[in-house]
Order: structure tokens, then C-alpha cells, then sequence
């Protein structure tokens, strides 16, 4: 063989395995980001006879429509631990002082416990002030004791409707959170007020505010993290859809008009809040020791690696046999 030759062969050798290198490595694809809540369980309070009926039907619904699996949860249930067999925890409106009496004691230690390890929990109204660790509300502090947000939730913002009155406001959302991404989100949305609170971030750091009171210019809508866990608070209810029936609420659909949905906003900020949690909440059952549970990382070598050695060694070999046909 003449040294044109090999010279020919080695050149086809090399351009050969390159051209197969794209069949010969294999790929890891990214973790696509969800897009729902499927997998995730959520356990909405009953705090009967003080919770909203119209604003827990709407949650259920509206975290049902999210692909979520929806439970209804008393008290005794939260008393009980059974919080560890969901990712969130939403509380509707009501009334808050009400949901402290039936919490007190282990509710309210379960719930703070259950968002401190890494449980998110979602506010709304009555919920959101249950949520803070002093109200004001029509002039009087109150101190209430779960304390995810601590500071001030204040309320009825007066400037909307005096309570018990209730009308639709002007919410400014916070298209540039640096939490949460709300940038494909209208400027504003067009929410349901019902007497709920506006909160005092005033030198607060890590509370993040989504949307603002156009009628004062505060806090309507917060969120945060919670040690492990992630909160989010909302004065108004954005689960209440005027427009549309898909929420099992009717009440309000013939007075008010919301100009548009909140739930793909929702949608959205529960992704946020659910992010960290893995598909599974319940703990492991296994007593093996923590380094028995752990898998060995696979022995993997990189393709470009194997591709390189090989080609190195085809030249090799030919570079061998010319020298011999020489």
C-alpha cells in the first residue's frame, strides 16, 4: 500500500466517525418545567361555620381546573398531622379570629411547621390575615399567632368599600417581580373586595410584593419564603370568577364584571410556591441508614471522550501498518 494511500484511508477513518459521532452520543434532555399542578395535592380548610362557602367552592374549583387534587380539611384533620400528606395548605375567607379559636394549640403548630419544612401555604381574604402576626383592623391591633408574614395586615381598605360592604377594585400587578415572573400578565387586574387586608412591607426584606391597591397605592398581594416553605397572602379573591360560571360560584356574576381572569395569574404564582416540592410528600418508610439509600452515580464517560480515543487509535493502527508496508 503507497503512502497516498493510507494517508486516504486514515482521512476516511477520522471523517467516518465524526460523521456517526451524533448517533453514538446519547443525550440528556432538560427537566421540562411543569406547566399544572398534576401530582401536587392540595388541602383546602373548612373552617365551618366561619369560612366562606363561596370562596372555598371557588378555590376547590380553581385548583381543580390547575390539574391539582383537591381535599377538604377540618380542624381535627390539621390537629391530627394530617398536613403531611399534602404540598399546600389554602385558607379562603371567613373569619380569621374564628379560624385561630378552632386552630389553637396544634392546628396552628401543624400549619407552621408544615410551611417551615417546606409546605406552601396560600391566604385569601380572612385567610390572608390569619396568615400575619398583627391585624389592625378598623382601628384595633390584634395579635394573632401563626406569624408566616410578621407584620401588619391591615383592614377594610375604606377607600375601596366599607365593611360589610364589598365591590370590585383596581389591583396593579408587579410586572417586574423579581420573584415571581408576572411579565405576561395585564397591567392591572380587575378583583373582587371583600373586607380583605392590605399588608405593611414598609423595611420588611424577602417580602415581595405582586400587586398594589390602585384606591391607596399599598400591598394587596405578598409572597415570600418561609424558612423551607413558600407563602403567598392576597387581600382580594382572585379564585371568584364574575365572568364565568367555571368556579361553581354565582353569587356575584350578574352584579359585578372582572374584566378578564386571575387564574392563569393563579396558576402561576402556585407554580412558584410549589416549586421545590417533589412528587412525592409523604417521608420515606425505610429505617435503612441514610448512606444505604443514597444510589452509586453510574460510571459514565463522556461520548466526545470515547469518539476522540477512538479516532486517535484508528490513526494509530494505520500509522503502524504503513510503517510496516514502507
Amino acid at each position: 500500500m503507497d503512502t497516498q494511500n493510507s494517508r486516504k484511508i486514515i482521512v476516511l477513518l477520522i471523517t467516518t466517525l465524526f460523521m456517526l459521532s451524533p448517533f453514538l452520543m446519547t443525550t440528556t434532555n432538560g427537566q421540562t418545567a411543569p406547566t399544572d399542578l398534576t401530582g401536587k395535592n392540595i388541602a383546602v380548610y373548612y373552617g365551618d361555620p366561619s369560612s366562606s362557602v363561596l370562596s372555598r367552592t371557588a378555590l376547590q374549583f380553581m385548583f381543580s381546573w390547575m390539574n391539582a387534587s383537591v381535599d377538604v380539611l377540618y380542624a381535627s384533620d390539621i390537629s391530627a398531622g394530617n398536613l403531611s400528606d399534602y404540598d399546600m395548605i389554602v385558607v379562603p375567607g371567613g373569619w380569621a379570629g374564628t379560624y385561630n379559636e378552632d386552630l389553637a394549640g396544634a392546628g396552628i403548630i401543624e400549619i407552621r411547621n408544615f410551611v417551615r419544612d417546606g409546605g406552601a401555604f396560600f391566604g385569601v381574604c380572612a385567610g390572608a390575615y390569619f396568615g400575619c402576626d398583627k391585624l389592625l383592623w378598623e382601628g384595633y391591633v390584634l395579635e394573632y399567632p401563626l406569624n408566616l408574614f410578621d407584620g401588619y395586615g391591615i383592614g377594610p381598605v375604606e377607600e375601596i368599600a366599607l365593611w360589610p360592604n364589598f365591590d370590585m377594585t383596581e389591583i396593579i400587578i408587579n410586572q417586574t417581580s423579581p420573584l415571581i415572573d408576572l411579565s405576561e400578565e395585564p397591567a392591572n387586574h380587575s378583583i373582587m373586595y371583600y373586607g380583605g387586608p392590605w399588608f405593611d412591607i414598609a423595611g420588611k426584606e424577602g417580602i415581595h410584593s405582586l400587586g398594589t391597591y390602585a384606591a391607596n397605592n399599598e400591598s394587596a398581594m405578598i409572597a415570600f419564603e418561609y424558612e423551607d416553605g413558600r407563602v403567598f397572602l392576597s387581600g382580594p379573591h382572585p379564585e371568584w370568577e364574575e365572568d364565568s360560571n367555571r368556579d361553581n360560584v354565582v353569587s356575584y356574576d350578574n352584579d359585578f364584571d372582572d374584566l378578564g381572569s386571575e387564574w392563569d395569574m393563579m396558576l402561576t404564582i402556585s407554580l412558584w410556591l410549589l416549586e421545590n416540592r417533589g412528587s412525592e410528600t409523604s417521608s420515606p418508610t425505610s429505617t435503612s441508614s441514610p448512606t444505604s439509600t443514597i444510589p452509586e452515580e453510574p460510571f459514565n464517560l463522556d461520548p466526545i471522550l470515547i469518539i476522540g480515543g477512538i479516532s486517535f487509535g484508528a490513526v494509530v493502527v494505520a500509522l503502524v501498518l504503513l510503517k510496516r508496508r514502507s
